[in-house]
């Protein structure tokens, strides 16, 4: 998979940085659905936290789940960028 730029996706998450996210108390915070152009594998799975990932045919990828506040969305933006994945939309949902 290519990035915006034209490189590749990093195939593994990183190990060795600390950059797990740290959701803190998420499943009380609001919830959100963040839209980017790209798939990550399975492997990134627990770099993204509690999330649920949707690939989509078009080659778009869909994180959902809850997000314990703006520091912690920022950071998982700034994580996501960071990849290369093109931010298509961040939208709030109503319980």
């Amino acid at each position: 998979m290519a990035s915006k730029q034209g490189g590749p996706l990093p195939e593994n998450p990183p190990q060795d940085r600390g950059e797990q996210p740290d959701p803190g108390s998420a499943s009380e915070g609001p919830m959100f659905e963040i839209r980017v152009r790209g798939h990550l594998g399975e492997k990134w799975s627990d770099w993204l936290g509690d999330l649920q990932v949707e690939l989509l045919n078009s080659g778009e990828m869909v994180l959902s789940g809850h997000v314990a506040d703006q520091a912690a969305l920022m950071g998982l933006l700034n994580r996501l960028s960071r990849l290369n994945l093109t931010l298509l939309s961040v939208r709030q949902l109503r319980p």
